[in-house]
């Protein structure tokens, strides 16, 4: 109580973050929006009225040798992974930007735009960080070979419809 809503300062006085929660009972644990974050759907609401966040409609998960090996070894997993690393794409959402875009369950996104990723949070950043009808270049593992496929976020549905 009395913080949400409030600026995240860092050790400079710099505004960081925008405080959104505490955990009552937690010394000092909270959480906030990044600044970043802030100013762009400030902009949208500015300049557009409404904020359209941007997704692919991918459930994923960060791959590990251990996660990979359990793949392998179950039968009913329906997949085969050739990587330790990257992030693992475990479902396509019918209809979504990712399945229009040719992505599959079991497809390993290795880069984004050119930078590697290494976990799900930086998929989840990258498709945060731009908008809606941007196009991402992915670069992922599949069926053993490395392809290139270009997705283009949409707009994350509506809960009203």
């Amino acid at each position: 109580p009395g913080n949400s809503g409030g600026p995240l300062l860092n050790a400079s006085g710099q505004v960081i973050g925008i405080n959104t929660a505490i955990i009552q009972g937690a010394q000092g644990l909270g959480f906030a929006i990044p600044i970043n974050t802030a100013q762009r759907i400030a902009d949208q609401l500015i300049t557009k009225g409404s904020v359209e966040h941007p997704f692919l409609g991918i459930q994923m998960v960060t791959l590990t040798p251990e996660l990979k090996e359990n793949i392998n070894s179950n039968p009913n997993s329906g997949l085969t992974v050739d990587q330790d690393r990257g992030v693992l794409i475990a479902r396509v959402m019918r209809n979504s930007p990712a399945n229009n875009a040719g992505l599959r369950a079991g497809d390993v996104i290795q880069k984004i735009n050119n930078q590697p990723v290494t976990n799900a949070e930086d998929v989840q950043n990258a498709v945060e960080n731009t908008e809606v009808g941007n196009d991402l270049k992915l670069e992922l593992r599949r069926d053993r070979k490395t392809i290139q496929v270009t997705v283009r976020p949409g707009a994350f549905p509506s809960q009203n419809n």
